[in-house]
């Protein structure tokens, strides 16, 4: 091959590879979006279809009660509570969606039932058994919703709690307490009388008798026609709004916004807001980003709740249309009313009220809240929006003071009495953490180092033809002398 060919042959070669290196490195990003835009996609012939309906992950449900150490204090002396934690009790919780309607183009409805099965290897010492002290939510609820009622009434629902020998705190096994139900001869008589829409039995727990059942159906963007809300809920139970909230601005508290906290539409960024909701929440949050980490060796953002997410509504007036009734009843900092959505005079909260009312939690004995433990967290693998790890945590709480004239409540203290608190979370594995780095992140590892590899070969060729096109001119000016 002649000298100059040579040259010609060298470059064309090098500068090829280089620039058409340098362009797949560019477009590579948008090749393997549009992949994984087509493998999330909700579809019933999709690879990710059985996930959506089961998740491979495992989700538990994690609670601490609060043992009441002094009830007596408290019921005749009107003493400070002063609580014991005792837990964890663990779970795992089944999700499996079910009634598909694909009725609508690009989203999709279902149900979900969801199961809890409680886990003996992953409580400890601890079990369903163990007897804990606790207030006795039917009696407190009867009292505050018959608070404002004739005295005439209140005296009969007196004498109601006395025959059937109600007391203000109970002790009762943790199984009982939560999903299990215990017999309740005054919720018993009371069905009989107004019949039983929930289906209690007699029966009278924390969380029965959801065990086993759906929470109303769903309908969510499959991003079939575009992944900027991929998983949104767009209506639930039948609407696109609740319909709770009554207060200054309840269009807000109202809206259903985001997904279900299980995953999010791909390449979120540092400035992404993750908005949830759930049914048990009763409204919907956001979360924004905290702080980069890893999980398993793959790059993950963090995104919590900020303050002002459950900020008192006289500091942050978005969340005036909480308060119920009226603003002259608004909670503290880090509190819910559950009143309008469960009909029960319940309060949701942070654990331990972190971040919240610190006059309340001065209230109180056994408290400690931190944000390690009591902090709702999500870390996401921000390319696919795949949620690795989630702490949802929350506490149950309900208003206890002297309700009207009632005799059973005429010593007890003003306080907003913690029940339990409960950690939802998911973990993805070390092993599936595996899986989902040689999914996204070894394509742009054997990319990089491919491309890489052939535009230092196509620079070594350009440089390389340089010398030898100086060097052929050289000798032929040489010739010339």
């Amino acid at each position: 091959m002649l000298p100059l060919t040579q040259v010609k042959v060298m470059t064309g070669v090098g500068a090829t590879l280089v620039v058409l290196c340098s362009i797949f490195i560019g477009v590579f990003p948008l090749i393997f979006n549009t992949i994984v835009d087509k493998m999330l996609v909700i579809r019933e012939d999709s690879d990710t279809f059985e996930a959506f309906v089961t998740p491979p992950i495992p989700i538990y449900m994690q609670f601490w009660l609060f043992n009441v150490t002094n009830p007596e204090e408290i019921r005749f002396n009107g003493a400070k509570p002063v609580l014991e934690q005792v837990g964890p009790y663990t779970y795992e919780e089944v999700r499996v969606k079910y009634a598909f309607d694909w009725s609508k183009e690009g989203t999709v409805s279902y149900l979900q039932n969801k199961s809890y099965i409680f886990s003996p290897e992953l409580s400890g010492e601890r079990r369903e058994s163990d007897l804990i002290t606790s207030i006795n939510v039917l009696m407190v609820s009867l009292a505050a919703q018959a608070s404002t009622l004739h005295p005439v009434l209140l005296l009969l629902l007196e004498l109601a709690f006395l025959r059937f020998s109600e007391k203000l705190f109970i002790r009762k096994p943790v199984g009982d307490l939560l999903f299990k139900g215990y017999p309740q001869p005054l919720l018993a008589e009371v069905t009989k009388i107004f019949g039983d829409p929930m289906g209690n039995n007699g029966r009278f727990g924390i969380f029965y008798p959801v065990n086993n059942t759906d929470d109303k159906v769903y309908e969510v963007k499959t991003g079939s026609d575009g992944m900027g809300d991929f998983m949104n809920i767009q209506s639930w139970n039948g609407s696109s709004t609740l319909h709770y909230w009554k207060g200054e601005g309840a269009q807000y508290c109202n809206m259903i916004n985001g997904t279900d906290g299980s995953q999010y539409p791909p390449r979120l960024t540092r400035d992404s807001v993750l908005r949830i909701y759930t049914s048990e929440l009763c409204r919907s949050l956001y979360l924004t980003y905290e702080k980069d980490l890893y999980h398993h060796g793959i790059p993950v953002y963090r995104y919590v709740p900020p303050r002002e997410v459950l900020e008192d509504p006289e500091v942050n007036h978005d969340n005036l249309c909480y308060c119920v009734p009226d603003r002259d009843h608004c909670l503290g900092a880090g509190m819910l009313s559950l009143q309008p959505c469960l009909g029960l005079p319940l309060v949701l909260s942070t654990p331990h009220f972190y971040q919240g009312d610190e006059k309340e939690l001065a209230k109180l004995v056994g408290l400690n809240p931190t944000k390690s433990e009591h902090e709702t967290t999500i870390d996401v693998e921000p390319r696919t929006g795949v949620a690795m790890y989630a702490a949802k945590k929350m506490q149950l709480n309900i208003p206890l003071k002297r309700y009207g004239n009632l005799p059973s409540f005429k010593n007890v203290p003003e306080v907003i009495f913690p029940i339990l608190w409960v950690n939802e979370s998911a973990n993805v594995d070390a092993d599936m953490s595996q899986e989902v780095r040689n999914a996204v992140f070894v394509p742009f590892v054997v990319v990089d180092a491919i491309c890489g590899s052939l535009i230092a070969v196509g620079a070594l060729l350009l440089v390389l033809s340089g010398f030898r096109f100086l060097h052929i001119k050289r000798s032929a000016e040489q010739d010339k002398l």
